[in-house]
């Protein structure tokens, strides 16, 4: 007999629960059952609640009995639907039992019996019938099914100190022994089964989900924690949805929007590709439609959203013919399933699949097998087909773990065992399971309360069963080893069915496409299939944030794998994935290829081809060609009067220089280096040295020779010779070459690049500093600017010489032309850039060049080619003015003393008129001459009277020389 202490605590809580047991009544539970299409098995098979102990019970006599607790029926519009499917979890549980008790190794002739009873998934119900088995001394309990009546029941009955082992309860707060002493399961905790999600979510590279979950127990905690372990690994809950209470399809729909909503403000974060729904059947039945509404209201918005699902399933669904039907024709993604690792028991599945109302005693039954199979008569129903659930394995596993616990206890076999310890006396323990001899031993054994003893084994041992070589108990927990089966839907792989068998009024669709891809236990993922639930493709990719491409950057968010991409900025680059920043080009590159890389930039440079540079080489051709003709034709005509008159020595000079400056631009063009560098600095200097210091020295001799002359008539100074005057020019110009080879030695113009824009490359002459730049470019040149402005001032002086003396004139003219060229030159040159800087220097120096050719050798060289006969020497008497002759004879002494040393004659007896003559010849343009032959054109017998003669304008010279109508004085 049960203790009065325990009698007493039992009865306590059969009246307290009597009272949530009399309003489940009231709702209508005592309606009959519903048994599908069988209307007329209806009456016999529904089951009075009216008075709550009088449940339909499915028992069987025994030494010792066994209870067992299943969820048979659930509440439906005031009725009891009967759950089809685990009638055949009762009927395996006496089956297992019938065969223990035939096998003679074990319990030693000791029959074991068995009490049934529904459940009704629901705690209060479930606490009475619990009770109920406690009250005839039951030595153990399997079952409930659910999780959230096992947690009432896995403290009640420890209480009371009766072992309990469920077959399909996995939530993990039945792992805490310390509020359930009594509890073990032959099925997985639901820690095991996140472990198993989660090594699926990484072995697949997903790093972002999405949680739904069903608002009882099973729900909130497996998912709650699984997010904890999915975030020791870095993987991100993108949403966490718990279902309401009621949860219908239209709020099933609200959520999923929420879920596909875009990212407003960061384009690169997007939805999880990965929902996990850890749900029981019933809420995933309602998540699945809701998704199927929602894709079937708006297609074009969620066609492919759903097509690049996938869906991890709980254990709890992910076998549901009825949901997984569903789910495969309305195409809402790829599928994957977690099913508890159970193995087939082929002897129960042929049992069952023969097995007739008439011939078990199991009362549920008779509805099962009329529901599915009835054709009006019993004897007329088709071939009973059943296919083995997940949960048979595990019955069988529990009521084999307490028939072998109770063996070994019996058979002392842990006399000698010092591990082993109960909580009470190891001894006592013995004692109350020694060998039983008779009646009376037998009635002590079942009435004495030996729960702890049973427990304590159980947890210990590690049994062999029909179907698993080992079976073990968590010591402290009584967790099950963990062991999952990975399936998927795959067409390619249907398992086909005798479709020929099935009844006409067959209601629960049966899915024929799920595939075993892979297992999981406690050593890992083990798939053999990876591909195929994504119809053998890539497995799609689930990331809050794709990868910042090179040629962008990361810029974190709020969780670490989600980000925003953001382009590098002009002239930056990232070469690699997920750049936390972009690195700049260096000077003289630019960033091409989306900004992966970076290019140098082609220097710009004045090419040949470029129009400008057409420009200048055509001009500076023309520009040689013209100043090559002139020296030409100044070397044939070198003994002519015009020639002789016009100093040809310094003439040749300038000359070269003039065809130097022509030749200047090509050293412009073209793409400069370090010897280009230093040639532009030689032959631009060069240039002005041998361009404006004849210039110079024409004018300054021009100057001396005059302005002397109104002074004193003594003779002139030595300087003013051709001679001296061509060593005098020569050594100006060694002197800028000395300057610039100072300048080339210590001050070098090297190529140099430089970036004005980041998109811009010059390739210029430089120096080493910017001081070195200062001395190369202003030293030589200002050497020359000197001589520039000398020229010009004296020039500017001698302009007014009377008109035989014109090409004071042009001199100046020439000089003011450099000079303004010079001065739009410099802020043109610092203001451009590139080409058109190249273009500018270029320019100048054929400007230059040509207004020095034309103003003042194209009127000589009209004369000597066009008109040779103005180009000769006529003796003729002079028509002698009214002059102080002791003022002209002062001066032919002069001539003669000099023996006309300025042109190469001697003035003797009869010569002095022609020496003199040419004397003053040298102190008279040819331009003057020219423009005098045209006032003479109509009078060639006129004598043209000097107006400038060395002495004073306003005494003529006593004789002079006719050139065909051009007087040279």
């Amino acid at each position: 007999m049960l203790s009065p202490i325990t009698t007493t605590v039992i009865s306590t809580l059969l009246l307290t629960t009597s009272e949530a047991i009399n309003a489940i009544g009231s709702v209508g539970l005592a309606a009959p059952l519903e048994c599908g299409v069988c209307k007329e098995h209806t009456e016999t098979s529904g089951l009075q609640l009216d008075h709550y102990l009088n449940i339909t019970v499915y028992r069987k006599e025994g030494d010792i009995i066994l209870g067992g607790l299943f969820p048979l029926q659930y509440l439906n519009e005031k009725r009891g639907i009967l759950r089809y499917k685990n009638v055949a979890l009762t009927e395996i549980m006496a089956w297992t039992i019938d065969q223990i008790n035939e096998d003679k190794s074990i319990l030693d002739g000791i029959k074991l019996g068995y009490e049934i009873r529904d459940s009704f998934a629901n705690a209060p119900f479930a606490s009475v019938q619990a009770l109920e088995l406690a009250a005839k001394n039951v030595f153990g309990v399997v079952g409930p099914g659910s999780s959230k009546v096992a947690v009432h029941l896995a403290s009640l009955l420890g209480s009371l100190s009766f072992p309990m082992i469920t077959y399909a309860a996995t939530s993990d707060t039945l792992s805490d022994s310390t509020r359930f002493r009594m509890f073990a399961r032959t099925v997985p905790s639901d820690e095991f089964q996140c472990r198993a999600m989660r090594d699926i979510i990484k072995g697949y590279g997903w790093q972002f989900v999405t949680i739904i979950h069903s608002p009882e127990l099973y729900g909130t905690e497996g998912a709650g924690e699984l997010r904890k372990i999915l975030k020791e690994d870095n993987i991100y809950v993108d949403k966490f949805h718990s279902l309401p209470e009621v949860a219908t399809p239209a709020k099933v729909e609200e959520m999923f929007m929420m879920t596909f909503q875009k990212n407003t403000s960061n384009a690169n974060r997007y939805h999880a590709n990965v929902i996990v729904l850890f749900a029981t059947i019933s809420y995933a039945k309602v998540v699945v439609e809701g998704a199927k509404s929602l894709k079937e209201k708006y297609p074009n918005e969620y066609a492919n959203t759903f097509a690049n699902l996938t869906w991890i399933a709980a254990e709890s669904w992910s076998d549901d013919a009825e949901i997984l039907t569903t789910f495969n024709k309305s195409q809402l993604g790829s599928f994957i399933g977690l099913k508890i690792r159970s193995f087939e028991i082929p002897e129960f599945v042929n049992y069952y699949r023969n097995l007739k109302p008439g011939a078990t005693e199991n009362p549920w039954f008779g509805s099962y097998y009329k529901s599915h199979y009835c054709g009006g008569k019993v004897d007329g129903c088709a071939k009973n087909i059943y296919d083995q659930g997940p949960y048979e394995e595990p019955v069988v596993l529990a009521v084999e773990s307490f028939a072998r616990t109770l063996d070994r206890m019996l058979k002392k076999q842990y006399a000698n065992d010092t591990s082993f310890s109960a909580p009470g006396d190891l001894d006592d323990c013995v004692k109350k399971a020694s060998p039983i001899k008779n009646t009376s031993d037998l009635y002590y054994l079942r009435n004495s309360g030996i729960g702890s003893c049973v427990y304590s084994s159980l947890i210990k041992d590690v049994y062999q069963t029909r179907t698993r070589d080992k079976v073990r108990f968590n010591n402290v927990t009584g967790d099950f080893d963990a062991m999952y089966t990975l399936q998927t839907i795959s067409p390619d792989h249907a398992v086909k069915h005798d479709h020929q068998h099935r009844g006409e009024f067959f209601r629960e669709p049966i899915i024929d496409t799920l595939f075993e891809m892979g297992v999981w236990n406690t050593t890992g993922l083990h798939l053999t299939a990876p591909n195929e639930p994504f119809a053998h493709k890539a497995p799609p990719v689930s990331v809050c944030s794709f990868p910042c491409l090179p040629g962008s950057k990361k810029i974190d968010g709020d969780i670490p794998i989600c980000w925003s991409c953001v382009l590098c900025e002009d002239n930056y680059i990232s070469n690699e994935t997920n750049a936390v920043e972009c690195k700049p080009c260096q000077q003289g590159h630019r960033a091409i290829d989306n900004n992966t890389s970076c290019v140098s930039i082609p220097p710009t440079y004045l090419k040949p081809k470029h129009p400008a540079a057409i420009i200048l080489i055509i001009l500076s051709v023309l520009g040689i060609t013209s100043t090559i003709l002139t020296i030409a034709v100044f070397i044939k005509f070198r003994a002519t009067p015009l020639v002789k008159a016009s100093s040809k020595e310094l003439c040749l000079v300038l000359l070269v220089g003039i065809a130097i400056g022509f030749i200047c631009p090509f050293f412009s063009i073209g793409l400069p280096s370090n010897e280009i560098c230093m040639m532009q600095l030689v032959i631009g200097n060069m240039f002005g040295v041998l361009t404006i210091v004849p210039i110079f020295l024409k004018t300054a001799r021009v100057y001396a020779l005059f302005f002397q002359s109104q002074r004193s008539a003594g003779r002139p100074p030595r300087y003013l010779l051709p001679m001296w005057q061509s060593m005098l020019c020569l050594i100006l110009v060694f002197i800028e070459m000395i300057i610039i080879m100072f300048t080339i030695i210590w001050y070098p113009l090297r190529k140099k690049e430089k970036y004005p824009t980041k998109d811009l490359v010059l390739v210029v002459c430089e120096g080493k500093t910017t001081y070195d730049t200062i001395v190369a470019l202003s030293v030589p040149a200002g050497y020359v600017l000197f001589f520039a402005i000398s020229s010009t001032i004296l020039s500017y002086q001698v302009r007014k010489l009377p008109s035989n003396f014109q090409e004071a004139k042009y001199i100046c003219l020439a000089q003011f032309i450099t000079l303004i060229g010079l001065i739009a030159f410099i802020p043109s040159y610092f203001v451009t850039g590139g080409i058109w800087q190249k273009f500018c220097v270029g320019i100048a120096c054929e400007i230059c060049s040509a207004s020095f050719l034309i103003l003042i050798f194209s009127k000589k060289v009209e004369i000597i080619v066009f008109y040779p006969e103005r180009n000769k020497i006529v003796f003729e008497k002079d028509k002698l003015s009214k002059l102080d002759m002791s003022r002209k004879e002062r001066r032919r002494s002069f001539l003669k003393s000099q023996n006309c040393h300025m042109c190469g004659h001697s003035l003797t007896g009869n010569t002095t008129k022609v020496g003199l003559m040419q004397a003053a010849s040298i102190f008279t343009t040819s331009i003057g001459a020219t423009e005098k032959v045209n006032e003479d054109k109509k009078d060639e017998s006129r004598y043209t009277e000097t107006s400038a003669s060395i002495l004073s304008h306003s005494q003529p010279l006593s004789t002079v020389v006719k050139t065909q109508g051009t007087t040279t004085t």
